[in-house]
């Protein structure tokens, strides 16, 4: 027996004993490991690397054996979208981060378990999931994963059986001495170096941004980030054919201080030294069996506050343009507080806490509901359980789309009229249908592309559940986006560095990413390459055939020897 399965055996065959966990029967081929960070953007990826902040991840790419790309997410770039297509092959009308759905008096949000299950009940039909029979961690959607621990659609209704399973396995994880003093260590130098650096501005001010929540970063950072390594390092020694572990401590805290403050970059340093764990031990016999692959969802853009710049919300804005409307509520709140849910679990879990987790529901004399997800908002004429067309809100609302064109924290607005997709801005205005354009798109030059953004966006306004109206927020320069949330950086719309994710992945592996991959293609991609025994054809999955491999299985396949652990230079931020 080699000595790397001698010692994780004592480390983890006690552990898995005692949670009545068994290894699977081995499967033939090679197994893969999706490492998700969230929110990174390609672009600060770059800089993250550069400064010193991810000295593993820089060695992989000095190594010239893996490959660095970067991919558009496309809209609406936030994460539900991504695990939508990544597990599932379909992200068809998820609409953002949180969003409104009139025929079920509903709120669709990412932070609440209740409205990720129904999503992913609902993505599950006529599909594969990509998961099937592995683990997900720290997730909003399982992917019909076998194991999934604080992932949010895995908690049914009744959150007992679930948060049973998420307090044993955090008990058996922190009865083990050498994690616990390791976190407890880290905890205990963050939150001393907090104090300090609170104590230091309280004689030296600064306007430079930095987190003002330790213990929030110390659950996050430390706790979660360790307890999802450790699993995924449990989960190798059992040989789950697949694994998926979602690293999101960057997304929490660049929200508050912006994608490149040294705040932020301070968690990736901690994010590169789990990658390495992770690495090391598929370096190991038996456990080299592994592919390994590093990935953004999405990425972020510096943003201004909506709020902050007028001095009022998007919600008390359109309130003055509506007339007659005696009710409007606005849904909104910081996306840092998505992964409260799990948490609570943790604390709360042997009784039903359901309220604890769902937004009050918006009721039908709540007139309008202005949903926002960073710089991109759906506002619902709730009086209407239809969807209402550009004309009939021209002719109801007469001073709505004036003043939200005219506005300067506004940048673009989209409606639907039967089967086109109008665009208006103060700069122009296009209307779209069936792909072919009507008008001068240089008015979306701010956000990216013309052409693609406003396919991103006309796509983005056909959803069933899109707003009656939707709008995003003004680029202000090249890099900077008004968002509709409390946030120094944001997503969820076009601009920026949002939708601007990386991939790293093994250079043998015959992955191709192009200009319009996204992330159904990814799971068009890891289906036909790594699980061939699920690989039923899904009803309405939609694959970009040119944007992926051919659909060739390799699974007998042996990697070259050295490329577990080198990685391709790749494309510059410049590129």
């Amino acid at each position: 027996m080699p000595i790397g399965e001698t010692i994780a055996r004592v480390k983890y065959e006690p552990i898995l004993r005692r949670l009545g966990l068994r290894k699977p029967q081995a499967k033939k081929g090679r197994g893969f490991i999706i490492i998700h960070i969230d929110a990174l953007a390609f672009d600060y990826l770059i800089k993250a690397v550069q400064r010193g902040y991810m000295p593993f991840v820089r060695k992989l790419l000095e190594g010239g054996n893996y490959k660095l790309e970067l991919w558009d997410c496309g809209l609406p770039s936030a994460t539900p979208s991504f695990q939508a297509g990544l597990f599932y092959g379909d992200n068809f009308d998820i609409c953002g981060f949180r969003w409104y759905e009139k025929d079920r008096n509903f709120t669709i949000e990412g932070r609440n378990p209740q409205a990720m299950h129904v999503i992913q009940e609902r993505l599950a039909r006529g599909t594969v999931p990509l998961l099937e029979g592995g683990a997900a961690y720290f997730s909003m959607l399982d992917g019909g994963a076998s194991t999934a621990l604080f992932t949010l659609g895995a908690m049914s209704s009744s959150y007992f059986l679930p948060g049973l399973r998420n307090v044993t396995w955090a008990l058996f994880f922190l009865l083990n001495p050498l994690r616990f003093l390791r976190i407890f260590g880290l905890s205990l130098w963050e939150y001393a170096r907090w104090w300090a650096k609170r104590l230091f501005r309280s004689f030296f001010p600064s306007p430079l941004p930095w987190t003002t929540k330790p213990f929030l970063n110390i659950t996050v950072n430390i706790l979660f980030r360790e307890m999802q390594t450790y699993a995924c390092l449990m989960d190798i020694y059992r040989g789950l054919p697949a694994i998926y572990v979602n690293y999101f401590g960057y997304d929490e805290v660049a929200h508050q201080t912006g994608p490149s403050a040294a705040e932020a970059l301070r968690v990736l340093k901690g994010i590169d030294s789990q990658i390495r764990q992770i690495f090391k031990m598929c370096s190991r016999e038996p456990f080299n069996r592994y592919d390994v692959f590093i990935m953004s969802d999405h990425g972020l853009t510096p943003s201004v506050p909506f709020r902050e710049a007028f001095g009022q919300s998007l919600g008390d804005f359109i309130r003055g343009l509506v007339e007659r409307v005696e009710s409007l509520r606005e849904i909104s709140g910081p996306e840092r507080s998505q992964y409260r849910g799990p948490w609570r679990k943790l604390l709360k879990a042997f009784r039903n806490i359901s309220p604890w987790f769902s937004e009050e529901l918006p009721t039908p004399e709540e007139e309008v509901i202005v949903s926002c997800s960073g710089p991109l908002a759906h506002v619902y004429f709730n009086a209407w359980q239809e969807r209402l067309s550009f004309s009939q809100i021209s002719s109801l609302y007469p001073n709505l789309l004036k003043g939200l064109i005219e506005h300067p924290g506004v940048g673009l607005v989209a409606l639907k009229e039967g089967e086109e997709i109008h665009l208006l801005s103060a700069r122009g205005s296009a209307v779209i249908k069936g792909g072919e354009v009507q008008g001068d798109l240089s008015f979306l030059a701010p956000y990216g592309e013309p052409e693609d953004v406003a396919k991103e966006i006309a796509r983005l306004a056909s959803f069933p559940h899109s707003g009656d109206v939707i709008v995003v927020g003004a680029m202000k320069g090249k890099s900077t986006i008004v968002t509709f949330e409390d946030q120094k950086a944001t997503h969820g719309g076009p601009g920026g560095a949002q939708t601007r994710a990386f991939i790293i992945y093994p250079a043998y592996i015959p992955l191709k990413i192009g200009p319009k991959t996204r992330s159904p293609d990814l799971y068009r991609f890891f289906l036909n390459y790594y699980r061939p025994e699920l690989n039923r054809k899904p009803f309405g999955v939609r694959v970009d055939s040119e944007a992926i491999a051919s659909g060739v299985s390799h699974q007998g396949d042996t990697p070259p020897s050295g490329q577990l652990h080198g990685l391709a230079r790749g494309r510059s931020a410049g590129d």
